[in-house]
């Protein structure tokens, strides 16, 4: 059953935005680390899910907590959340770690750059 990530209310399988919050809906409840941070921001915004599940660990290497959010709806076959988003979905880490995630995918972009 899809869930709202951010009032966490269950829906239906036929929906895909919660009528509350207005966002879209995740497949499952989103787990406890990533609400116990509070505020998660996008660091980055990746083009397939292979692509932020590296980003998700690099960053988790360095101890920083990332969540990975897909746009894509749920039970829809790969249909977009939002028809204006190209990108398959967001790397999300807390707001208070936004400093240290981007500087550690920094390093990483660049140590890609030096091969």
């Amino acid at each position: 059953m899809p869930f709202c990530p951010q009032c966490h209310a269950e829906y239906k399988i036929e929906v895909s935005m919660c009528s509350d919050c207005q966002v879209v809906l995740v497949p499952q409840r989103i787990s406890p680390e990533v609400t116990e941070y509070g505020d998660w921001y996008t660091v980055e915004s990746v083009p397939n899910e292979l692509a932020g599940n590296i980003l998700q660990s690099v960053l988790k290497e360095d101890g920083i907590p990332a969540y990975l959010r897909c746009h894509e709806v749920p039970y829809y076959g790969g249909v977009k959340g939002n028809l204006g988003q190209s990108e398959w979905g967001d790397v999300l880490v807390p707001v208070e770690l936004l400093p240290q995630a981007r500087e550690c995918l920094k390093v990483y972009f660049d140590s890609l750059q030096d091969r």
